[in-house]
């Protein structure tokens, strides 16, 4: 599996490195996410303490090991709060405010799915939508770039 390297780096001064699969190998290619599901998580945001954003994205490099920090990343962490099992989502959004799902992780949940692929579509896009449906299942941040204002 491909590899992108997502480094974060935290206003008190820490820093982390996180390696993340590229989504491709379970879609046959990326799967876009529409813009109205950008609006549905921010709504979530903003009605729900277990949601909120951090500007942590330090720099990004691809499984080509190109540079790809100044594109607008998102990185989705999640935790489920029964299953205490967290998931990534590495997304990638685009001009006309949709995204594209581009990497997942941690390394087990990336595992999991790529056992069967076609029921792996299928969770993934699943746990993408419950994220917003399911506000007292999950613990959710959303990192964006530091390079933000």
């Amino acid at each position: 599996m491909d590899i992108w390297k997502v480094f974060l780096k935290f206003s008190d001064g820490e820093a982390k490195e996180l390696e993340l699969f590229d989504a491709k190998v379970f879609f046959g290619g990326y799967l876009k996410i529409k813009r109205s599901y950008f609006n549905a998580l921010f709504k979530t945001i903003k009605i729900t303490k277990k949601y909120f954003t951090q500007k942590a994205i330090e720099k990004v490099i691809g499984p080509n090991k190109d540079n790809w920090t100044l594109n607008p990343w998102m990185l989705i962490i999640v935790k489920d709060n029964e299953k205490r099992k967290p998931f990534w989502f590495f997304i990638k959004r685009e001009k006309d405010l949709s995204g594209i799902l581009v990497a997942i992780g941690p390394k087990p949940f990336a595992e999991f799915n790529n056992k069967n692929l076609s029921e792996a579509k299928r969770e993934i896009k699943s746990l993408i939508n419950y994220i917003v449906a399911y506000l007292n299942k999950f613990n959710c941040v959303i990192m964006l770039p530091n390079y933000l204002r």
